[in-house]
């Protein structure tokens, strides 16, 4: 609600449902993937692979797991430390916003 988004639950990968990718791509300034899962070969990857295949030039930025091991912890406290709490969405988000409006 702070960042005016649309949200959309993908549910899963594959079928990835192209025909609402192209469209959020056509109407939004940025598209945002989040995922519990690692962002290599996960949901956002399958987004920017649809995006590249179809010649959008289309800002994104996914967030996920990183590529590494983390640190066991209680889940809220797993997610925070890899940005994927409310805030850490939020800064990621507003971030990049900024960097686009730069034109970074």
């Amino acid at each position: 609600e702070t960042l005016d988004a649309t949200v959309v639950d993908m549910r899963f990968v594959k079928p990835l449902d192209e025909d609402l990718v192209r469209q959020l791509a056509d109407s939004h300034d940025l598209l945002v993937t989040i995922e519990e899962n690692s962002i290599m070969g996960g949901a956002g990857s399958a987004v920017n692979e649809f995006l590249a295949r179809q010649g959008l030039l289309q800002p994104i930025l996914n967030l996920g797991l990183p590529d590494h091991y983390v640190e066991h912890a209680k889940p809220a406290q797993m997610l925070a430390e890899c940005g994927l709490d409310e805030a850490g969405i939020e800064a990621a988000v507003r971030r990049r916003l900024e960097k686009l409006q730069s034109g970074n």
